[in-house]
């Protein structure tokens, strides 16, 4: 990770954790599932997932999205990370919340 990289890195984690004091009401169910997925280690940490695809796909994290979803008859945790790419293009990335795999990675039009 270059310095310019990681200094977004740091200021991406200062913003999302400011995002989390302002839930309201009607979140903050969602924000204790996520967190319960997360004890149980059903989802990793989304730094560490943001740190892994950072390594593969190059550009600034615009927004994230933390989904319950069926795939194949189960259910699975999955993060939806839109990336502004270095070109200019806006590209969504699916990543499986368990393992950090790409699941998919697609044109945001």
């Amino acid at each position: 990770m270059t310095p310019t990289s990681a200094m977004r890195y740091a200021i991406l984690m200062g913003l999302l954790s400011l995002f989390s004091l302002q839930v309201n009401a009607d979140t903050r169910d969602d924000h204790e599932r996520a967190r319960e997925a997360r004890l149980r280690g059903e989802i990793r940490p989304i730094a560490e997932i943001l740190h892994h695809i950072g390594e593969q796909v190059p550009g600034e994290v615009i927004g994230i999205e933390l989904e319950r979803e069926t795939r194949a008859g189960r259910p699975v945790w999955i993060y939806e990370i839109k990336i502004l790419t270095p070109d200019g293009r806006r590209l969504e990335v699916e990543v499986d919340a368990r393992n950090g795999r790409i699941q998919e990675l697609e044109d945001d039009d």
